[in-house]
């Protein structure tokens, strides 16, 4: 029941605290950056990505999402929960083309099957990752993957297979030179060894590892580990000095970094050397520090372990009724770690306790009657605590049923909600695309642009489903009319500016009957300040108006922020412009008419400031104006539509992954 509140209360914290505000790429980058040391945070954090991305209709981002998810579950303890997550990811990265996605889900299941100790279904896992890293040529994945598989082969107790798995994740980490990755390979080596008895082998690997993360910087949670590793072994070996050294070593440096885990750790390894050395009183001294530090950490699992070591302690200094005490407390605890661990920590107790007393037989013989009582009263602490473990047995699985009756109806309701969202999201995106239909019809059409403009090509690429920029044109008295605009801002807001702009324009020409740009321009100005403009808001557009008079074969324009360029002799030049928006703006002058001089065969361009300001590249920064007027003179000699092709491919070339920050539109003309 904690478990599910939790996560439910994870997913409310992420839907209040965090709008969804950012692409799904950074909020995943936020999770993977946070979830070691706040997996919580990595949690909400993948949460929204998963949300983003289904907005943004990116399949494979939401896959990974779902992993993120799962492995922000795993680093807070809920295996199962993060279980279902991964095979959910996997389902959906299945059908997509992203081999390295897929493999780093299937690591991470390998992971947490590791951890629920199902060894053969987490070496399938590890085992399919890998060939798919090899085939990617991925060493450092491939690498970490082999430490995987040499982790569930010793887990397994095979040995020999886990050392050389291990020796094959040596040899790349080596060849990459990752000193850090090394140190932790051989700490796990040194494990295996200790695990088959062989305490020689288990102290020279441990003592290569701390010799690796003593002399690299900031690994101050590695040095620890081996510190309280290296404790453990001197005290095997019965070097009191170097093991209680190793163990205040690791005590003082977990203190200097505040890391009260570490320091928990710590003082659990010194309080096992004193006991080993027969110091039980300070011994007990530290276990006690041990426990009060893991109560306050919620450590259930050190907590009874430092318990079932200090009974130890206490039977050893003679103190049965304190370690029958920590015994029953210890039991207590058992149904938040392991049922199993807790009957054979209370086998062990026991073997410990009846040894103890067939010593003392030997020794008090003449006291048959006290024997025969604490017999007795040893029987009767057992049966007390079996009846407390099967309640606290009843008591687990009743709970278990009672949340996942609870789930079910949460998962039914979360289910009923998705749908609802859904509903709602296809109902505003209709709207907007009908919104889009209406913006379309009142663009220049290709009809009437042919009709005066025989050559010419128009690439226009909003940002979102409706636009801020627009292309306008129309004829009166003889003369052409096109304009290329921005208006102030983009999507929505700016569909509503472009569709008022357009308005403005065909007022001042059609109902006005102004035929020069300049004049014209004034005109929507005056029209916007006195709809929609106050001090404090500065709404408008930026625009090249281009007038042809068909009967003088003269071309002649204004321009608000936006310049014409020409291309003529294969020379770049950049026309004049007036360096204020139609709008409310620092300076209130007049717009300028100017006259294009031109002989034939020159190429004109018209174009907002989207290209220009896109970033992208190898270094991720903006086009910038004097590459796309470069660009411009290199293409400018091509046929019109291959003209607006290679704009095209170029731009998403140089955009890529990255997200368009802005409407994108750009005219070309041929002049005869």
């Amino acid at each position: 029941m904690k478990k599910y509140c939790i996560i439910i209360i994870i997913q409310l914290l992420s839907w209040n605290l965090f709008p969804v505000n950012h692409s799904s790429d950074s909020l995943i980058k936020k999770s993977i950056q946070t979830y070691q040391n706040d997996p919580e945070l990595g949690y909400r954090y993948a949460y929204q990505a998963y949300n983003k991305a289904l907005l943004e209709k990116n399949t494979i981002n939401s896959g990974i999402a779902i992993e993120m998810i799962g492995v922000s579950l795993d680093y807070l303890g809920y295996l199962d929960s993060a279980l279902f997550y991964f095979d959910k990811s996997i389902a959906i990265l299945s059908k997509q083309n992203d081999k390295k996605a897929l493999a780093r889900v299937f690591k991470s299941k390998a992971n947490s099957l590791c951890l629920l100790n199902k060894n053969k279904e987490a070496l399938s896992y590890y085992t399919e990752a890998l060939g798919i890293m090899k085939a990617e040529k991925n060493k450092k994945e491939e690498a970490s993957l082999l430490m995987g598989i040499g982790n569930v082969y010793s887990s397994m107790k095979f040995y020999e297979l886990s050392i050389d798995y291990y020796q094959q994740s040596m040899s790349i980490f080596e060849e990459m030179k990752d000193s850090i990755s090394i140190s932790y390979l051989l700490t796990n080596i040194s494990e295996v060894y200790a695990a088959q008895n062989n305490q020689q082998k288990e102290y020279e690997y441990q003592l290569k590892s701390l010799k690796i993360k003593e002399r690299l910087k900031n690994n101050d949670y590695g040095i620890i580990y081996s510190y309280v590793n290296m404790s453990q072994i001197m005290t095997n070996f019965n070097k009191e000095d170097s093991a209680i050294f190793y163990a205040q070593s690791a005590i003082d440096l977990s203190k200097k970094i505040n890391n009260l885990d570490f320091l928990c750790s710590s003082y659990k390894s010194l309080a096992y050397a004193l006991a080993h050395f027969g110091d039980y009183s300070q011994a007990l001294k530290y276990y006690d520090l041990t426990i009060d530090l893991a109560q306050k950490l919620k450590n259930i699992r050190l907590e009874l372990d430092a318990i079932k070591l200090k009974s130890d302690a206490l039977i050893k200094s003679g103190k049965y009724e304190e370690a029958t005490q920590a015994l029953i407390y210890s039991i207590a605890l058992n149904d938040s770690v392991n049922n199993i661990e807790t009957k054979k920590s209370f086998n062990e107790l026991q073997t410990q306790y009846e040894t103890e007393k067939k010593e003392k037989e030997i020794e008090i013989l003449n006291e048959r009657d006290k024997k025969r009582n604490l017999l007795i009263y040893a029987s009767f602490i057992f049966v007390l605590l079996l009846i407390i473990l099967s309640i606290t047995l009843y008591n687990r699985f009743r709970l278990k049923r009672q949340t996942a009756v609870e789930l079910e109806l949460r998962n039914n309701e979360i289910e009923k909600q998705k749908h609802l969202v859904d509903e709602k999201q296809k109902e505003i995106l209709d709207s907007i695309n009908y919104a889009k239909r209406i913006q379309y019809a009142l663009l220049a059409h290709d009809s009437l642009l042919q009709k005066n403009l025989p050559e010419h090509f128009i690439l226009f690429k909003p940002k979102d489903i409706v636009s801020g920029y627009f292309y306008w044109a129309t004829e009166y008295n003889q003369r052409f009319y096109i304009a290329i605009c921005d208006s102030t801002g983009h999507g929505v807001p700016g569909a509503f500016m472009s569709l008022l702009n357009i308005g403005f324009l065909n007022e001042a020409i059609k109902e006005k009957k102004l035929e020069a740009p300049h004049e014209i321009l004034n005109h929507v100005r005056k029209r916007l300040t006195e709809s929609i403009s106050d001090d404090k808001q500065r709404d408008g557009m930026d625009a090249i108006l281009l007038c042809i008079n068909r009967a003088t074969k003269q071309i002649t324009y204004s321009a608000a922020n936006n310049e014409p360029v020409l291309i003529q002799q294969n020379k770049t030049i950049v026309l004049p412009k007036d360096k204020m928006p139609v709008g409310k703006g620092e300076v209130d002058m007049s717009f300028t008419t100017n006259e294009i001089a031109y002989e034939g065969g020159e190429m004109l361009y018209l174009y907002t400031d989207g290209y220009a300001d896109q970033f992208g590249g190898p270094n991720g920064k903006k086009f910038k104006y004097k590459q796309l007027n470069e660009l411009l003179n290199s293409i400018s000699h091509k046929p019109i539509d291959e003209q607006r092709l290679i704009l095209d491919h170029t731009f998403m070339e140089w955009k890529k992954n990255l997200e368009q920050i802005d409407d994108v539109l750009i005219a070309g003309i041929k002049l005869s």
